[in-house]
C-alpha cells in the first residue's frame, strides 16, 4: 500500500491513464480547448458564474461572495468561454508570493475536453506576472480527477485537512505546487 491509498486518496491505475491520455488527444483533435476564450472575470459574469457554482458545489458561493471576491485587490478570477457559453471560471487569493487556488469549476458538458487545465494554466501564469511564485489548493480527497489534473499540472501533495467539506462531510488533501 502507497502513502496515498494509505490516507485514502483515489489511486490512479494504468487504464486511467491511457483513458485521460486518449481524452486530452481526443480534445486536441475536436478542437475544444483550443478556440476558448479566457478573460477576466467581469461583473456581468456572476450570475452565470454563481449558476454553475450551485451546479458544480454541494455549499455554493453566492453571487454577492463573488462580487465582494472580484473587489478585492489581492484576487484574480478568469472565465472561461466558447461560442458564448460559460465553459468554466477559477480564480486565487494573493498573499505576497503565494496565492490560494479559491474556485475552480468546468460545466459538465465542457469536462474532460482539455479546458480545466488551459484555464489552470492560464490562471498561474498570469499569477506568475503578478509575483505568484507558489500555488495551494484543497480538492475533496475522493475528486481523483481533479486531483491527477493538478499534479499534472504541477501540484504535490502536502496533507490533509480532516473533515474539511460539507455536504457530504469529507477530508480535503492539501496539495502545492513544488
Amino acid at each position: 500500500m502507497n502513502e496515498r491509498e494509505k490516507i485514502g486518496i483515489p489511486v490512479k491505475t494504468d487504464a486511467d491513464s491511457k483513458n485521460s491520455a486518449e481524452l486530452e488527444n481526443s480534445a486536441n483533435l475536436e478542437g475544444i480547448a483550443p478556440d476558448i476564450r479566457i478573460s477576466e472575470m467581469a461583473a456581468e459574469d456572476i450570475p452565470e458564474v454563481a449558476a454553475l457554482e450551485r451546479q458544480t458545489f454541494s455549499v455554493p458561493w453566492s453571487e454577492n461572495s463573488f462580487r465582494t471576491s472580484l473587489r478585492l485587490p489581492d484576487t484574480l478570477y478568469l472565465t472561461v468561454r466558447q461560442e458564448g457559453r460559460l465553459a468554466g471560471y477559477c480564480g486565487f487569493l494573493q498573499s505576497s508570493d503565494e496565492a490560494d487556488v479559491m474556485n475552480v469549476a468546468v460545466a459538465p458538458e465542457f469536462r474532460n475536453r482539455g479546458v480545466g487545465r488551459r484555464m489552470l494554466q492560464e490562471l498561474m501564469e498570469r499569477g506568475r506576472g503578478r509575483g505568484v511564485l507558489r500555488y495551494t489548493l484543497e480538492v475533496r480527497q475522493s475528486n481523483a480527477a481533479a486531483i491527477h489534473l493538478y499534479e499534472k499540472l504541477g501540484f504535490v501533495f502536502a496533507g490533509i485537512r480532516k473533515n474539511f467539506y460539507e455536504k457530504p462531510t469529507e477530508s480535503a488533501v492539501i496539495m502545492w505546487t513544488a
